[in-house]
């Protein structure tokens, strides 16, 4: 059997299954389809108005407008072109080497190649609308800014789909290299590096020097302002040939853009064909090696407890806190998923490592941060920026966490203990391993920008009332929405339950994020300096507020988790 036919039939027997799917949730949860369909239709439609906005803005400026524009092209999709690589690997790695169904398809008279090629294609349709219903709306704002017409839009979306097919199979040699080729002193290489980011972050913020610009010279402000993107403008990165093609088809030069749509496809194409030598070679021996790993990992863990249960983690833990054997153990298992899960602690990792690396280099960014207007501005998006990524993560990781338990729920059912306290345990879990890190964010850069010390304690309540309400928005949903028959956390993200869950923290941070910019704005809008007094009310009136939303939006999805946990609702869908 060939690559091509063997890939064939995996693909009509995941259609088949997704046809049954969508007919059995189309026919039961019409409310629920409805209600994710006007959301998203709602987020697309304001992403449009505030991206076209944005960008006219941009685009209007004298002279550096276009050039600006065109550079925001090659960071949007250079990000993007990371972002799918990341996903991809996540997706496709728990498919390919954390699943049993692996082995049976192993087993089949079919080439590995076709294996691998079709676990790429699941992960890259898993991931790829999301990107689509990203990029849509930034891509109509950039065609209205552009004046374009129809073929801009055909042209930018056949650019898309051949990056976001790249992406996919880069992300599946990433994978088959690591798990062969991985020796454990990598982490050692990997903590050094990290511990030298975060040395090189403390002397970013100790030094105190800031970038002037020189007002007479535009080409030298120029130059200062896009000097560090220069990487994401390399001729060979793919993100870079589809800036290109949306650049030359916005302009109407359709030769230009036609070059690199087909330089685009014809590496989209190759890529395939390398992913099928590769994981020839190279599949088998990874899944084998990742096996024989898991299996000695798991004698060797099975010794150390009934050599010396005093070792266990929750036995020193019961040491020195006043918790339960029970929470204990639940906090135990919790920690070790998440830690023997690379994909998970490494993606964290990334973001709040990028999150303290930008706080810190706040006062860089060129504007004159002891300015009020400036640095309430910035202050306010780096809460923003903060919540969102707060937001992505607690969709990626928080969501499925009760749906991970899967066909083993019963077994806690059966535990000498409610279990409603599976869901308090996972909340304050996820709270004392996000709050003081979303909180050091938010203390990192009120230092950078010299905030007063009442602007300081605003800006962290808010941060800490947030992750609350994202943590505790997030675990609740995937208790009353979960998918206890499927392994793959990014699977069950990707389902319409988690699809509700992100738009819900959207707009859980865009209603917070007015609330809270409110004093702000009546501040700078008062004719005379406004009294410390009112400033106080002011900004602890808004924190009420804040407050009162968390408590609707986080609140009472919680309690009906609660409530439907408590009768056992999710023990009928095993």
């Amino acid at each position: 059997m060939t690559h091509a036919k063997a890939t064939l039939a995996q693909a009509r027997a995941h259609l088949a299954a997704l046809r049954h799917r969508l007919r059995e949730d189309l026919g039961e949860k019409r409310l629920m389809t409805l209600t994710i369909s006007a959301f998203m239709l709602l987020y697309m439609t304001a992403a449009y108005l505030l991206v076209n906005r944005g960008l006219s803005f941009v685009h209007a400026l004298p002279l550096l407008g276009p050039l600006l524009t065109e550079r925001m092209l090659y960071l949007l999709f250079f990000f993007f072109f990371l972002m799918l690589v990341m996903s991809n690997a996540a997706i496709t790695g728990i498919s390919l080497f954390r699943r049993q169904e692996t082995g049976w398809h192993l087993s089949l008279p079919m080439p590995h190649g076709s294996i691998v090629i079709w676990k790429t294609i699941e992960g890259l349709l898993i991931s790829s609308w999301g990107l689509i219903l990203l990029s849509a709306p930034i891509l109509a704002g950039f065609g209205r800014i552009f004046d374009a017409g129809p073929f801009f839009y055909i042209s930018s979306l056949a650019a898309v789909v051949c990056l976001i097919a790249l992406a996919s199979n880069v992300s599946t040699w990433f994978l088959l290299m690591v798990v062969k080729f991985y020796r454990p002193w990598w982490l050692k290489v990997g903590g050094t590096l990290v511990l030298g980011m975060v040395v090189y972050i403390i002397w970013q913020i100790r030094d105190s020097q800031t970038g002037q610009f020189v007002s007479s010279d535009v080409a030298s402000n120029v130059r200062q302002i896009l000097g560090h993107t220069q990487i994401c403008t390399h001729p060979l990165l793919p993100s870079s040939w589809v800036a290109e093609v949306v650049i030359a088809s916005g302009r109407e030069l359709p030769g230009r853009a036609m070059f690199f749509t087909l330089l685009l496809l014809s590496n989209a194409m190759a890529a395939w064909i390398l992913t099928a030598v590769v994981a020839n070679r190279y599949f088998y021996p990874s899944w084998n090696r990742a096996l024989q790993h898991s299996e000695l990992r798991n004698i060797a863990n099975g010794q150390a407890v009934f050599a010396n249960h005093k070792s266990r983690p929750e036995f020193l833990l019961r040491r020195v806190t006043p918790f339960r054997r029970s929470t204990l153990a639940l906090v135990g298992k919790d920690a070790l998923t998440f830690l023997r899960e690379p994909m998970q602690w490494g993606q964290c990792t990334l973001i709040f490592g990028l999150l303290l690396l930008y706080t810190s280099n706040l006062r860089n960014l060129g504007y004159n941060y002891k300015d009020p207007t400036w640095s309430a501005i910035i202050s306010h998006l780096n809460l923003t920026v903060c919540c969102l990524a707060m937001s992505t993560l607690t969709t990626r990781f928080v969501f499925p966490q009760f749906s991970l338990e899967g066909q083993r729920l019963w077994i806690l059912g059966l535990a000498p203990f409610p279990l409603t306290r599976v869901i308090r345990q996972k909340l304050w879990l996820n709270l004392a391993a996000s709050t003081p890190l979303t909180t050091l964010l938010v203390v990192v850069s009120c230092f950078s920008l010299k905030l007063p010390m009442h602007r300081a304690v605003f800006f962290v309540s808010a941060i800490v009332l947030m992750t609350v309400g994202l943590n505790a928005l997030a675990l609740s949903l995937g208790t009353l929405l979960p998918n206890l028959r499927e392994t793959n956390s990014a699977k069950i993200v990707s389902s319409f339950g988690g699809t509700l869950c992100l738009v819900a923290s959207f707009f859980y941070i865009a209603i917070a994020m007015t609330v809270l910019v409110v004093p702000t704005v009546i501040g700078r809008r008062s004719v005379s300096p406004m009294p410390m007094e009112d400033t106080y009310r002011l900004e602890a009136s808004a924190i009420g507020v804040l407050f009162i939303l968390t408590v609707l939006i986080g609140g009472i999805p919680y309690y009906f988790a609660l409530r439907r946990t408590k009768t056992l609702a999710n023990l009928g869908e095993l």
